[in-house]
């Protein structure tokens, strides 16, 4: 099968996938991620790895049950992709039931140096980014999907609310910028590999993680507030809650190591929100100093 027909079906499971009342779409994905929690897959083998890392305390029992939800998690963040990308903004803002500590956002926009708004993978983080487009002009730094095929659709589906998608390279980099110095808001997703040259070490749960020096030196630079924003996935299908964290000051400091260990600080309290709604099959321990990965 080609590339070409493996988007056509993708698209159109999402659009189906995306007609269904939210309780029901949410069903089916919990149902799929059960599912796949019982199959021997590399994906389970990361995440047991993950989590024995960032919870050494945990039982084996007591990991065993975390793990499976962070399945049950995982289907649901695939289900609801259509419900997300293509619904009306009424239904979709409808179901976004609180949002906590908005105020923090007035707050730092009133300083005039722009907010560098970190977004990690985490619960539905694609309707977080897509909630603050919609309120506020915001600059995302963006990298393509793995199928040329779907570039298109994900784009439109991602700055339908107003966001202006922008490389992750150097280009993108001048466009946050500018935007910052307008007193916008700057999309970064702050948990991922950065790449050969761009990341350093850092403890993440007391782990060393290669961790992305952008955003410390866009805060020093710049001078923007840093927050963190994360949308919660109520259960049951309820709907969506959207947090905002405020960022140490510590993220803008000179030294180095000061300004990772600050963000990933955020990062784990942005987990401890509800850890089953991190993307624990993700490898964010796979580059370490002695060139050993965990995983094998």
């Amino acid at each position: 099968m080609t590339n070409q027909k493996k988007a056509v079906i993708f698209i159109g499971l999402l659009r189906w996938l995306g007609r269904l009342p939210l309780p029901v779409n949410h069903a089916i994905g919990a149902f799929l991620g059960t599912i796949y929690w019982l199959l021997p897959s590399r994906d389970r083998r990361v995440v047991w790895t993950n989590l024995a890392i960032a919870f050494p305390q945990l039982s084996w029992w007591r990991r065993c049950c975390l793990s499976r939800r962070f399945f049950v998690e995982l289907g649901k963040t695939f289900t609801e992709l259509g419900f997300i990308w293509l619904s009306e903004p009424d239904r979709l803002f409808a179901h976004i039931k609180e949002v906590r500590n908005q105020s923090l956002m007035s707050e730092a926009l009133q300083y005039e140096k722009g907010v560098l708004l970190l977004t990690p993978h985490f619960g539905a983080w694609e309707l977080a980014g897509l909630y603050w487009s919609a309120e506020q002009t915001i600059t995302s730094l963006y990298q393509p999907p793995d199928y040329p095929e779907l570039e298109s659709f994900v784009r439109t589906a991602r700055e339908r609310m107003g966001a202006k998608l922008v490389p992750t390279d150097m280009t993108g980099v001048r466009s946050v910028m500018q935007a910052l110095k307008l007193n916008q808001l700057a999309g970064i997703l702050p948990d991922q590999d950065p790449g050969e040259n761009g990341g350093a070490f850092a403890p993440f749960f007391n782990k060393p993680a290669y961790t992305m020096v952008l955003v410390g030196r866009l805060a020093q630079k710049s001078q923007a507030k840093v927050l963190f924003t994360v949308c919660e996935r109520l259960p049951w299908g309820q709907g969506y809650r959207i947090h905002l964290l405020p960022a140490s000051d510590r993220v803008n400091d000179g030294d180095l190591l000061t300004s990772l260990s600050a963000m990933n600080q955020g990062l784990e309290a942005c987990v401890a929100l509800n850890p089953a709604q991190y993307i624990w099959n993700y490898k964010r321990w796979k580059t370490q100093p002695d060139g050993v990965s965990p995983y094998h």
